[in-house]
């Protein structure tokens, strides 16, 4: 178990690397090569498409902090980093107009994407400690709910009931 202080610190040390992400993106030349990119459609009818932009993601136990609340509809590429300091995680889009914590549940914890009411749109499985992929989406505006669906096999605790899961929306 880790301990407050300890939790603390991974927190302030989230935030530090959050905010020179944002300082270093503000800064890019725009030039993506070398980053790893994934592609999905909303799926939804009047999805706007064209540059929407991008939004840093950071994972950590057991939380994902977004650098944005928000982005305008179209096409969003997530700027994921497992920050760790431990164990891998994944990173889950799904559309939704529930509530971050009130997702459908299998018995393990983990979200039934494929329950009633979510819309997975895209994922990045598998982010080990120090990983930075990216994910692109044409997304839809509306409510989406950013979670890790893995479940851990030695405790049998789900990520997602941890705690990481938070709700964002797209314009």
């Amino acid at each position: 178990m880790v301990s407050r202080s300890r939790r603390q610190r991974a927190a302030i040390w989230v935030a530090a690397v959050s905010v020179l992400g944002l300082v270093s993106a503000g800064c890019s030349s725009g030039d993506d090569t070398g980053s790893t990119a994934t592609s999905g459609a909303s799926g939804g009818s009047g999805a706007q498409t064209g540059a929407a932009g991008a939004v840093d993601i950071t994972l950590q136990e057991y939380a994902i902090i977004p650098g944005a609340a928000s982005v305008p509809a179209g096409s969003v590429t997530f700027n994921v980093t497992n920050a760790g300091p431990d164990e891998a995680h994944e990173f889950v889009v799904i559309k939704t107009d529930l509530a971050p914590d009130a997702l459908p549940t299998g018995k393990d914890g983990s979200v039934d994407e494929e329950g009633e009411g979510v819309a997975p749109q895209g994922e990045v499985e598998d982010v080990a400690v120090g990983d930075a992929p990216t994910l692109t989406l044409d997304l839809a505006a509306g409510s989406y709910v950013f979670i890790c669906n893995i479940v851990d096999t030695e405790t049998g605790e789900s990520h997602y009931q941890q705690g990481m899961r938070v709700g964002f929306t797209v314009e």
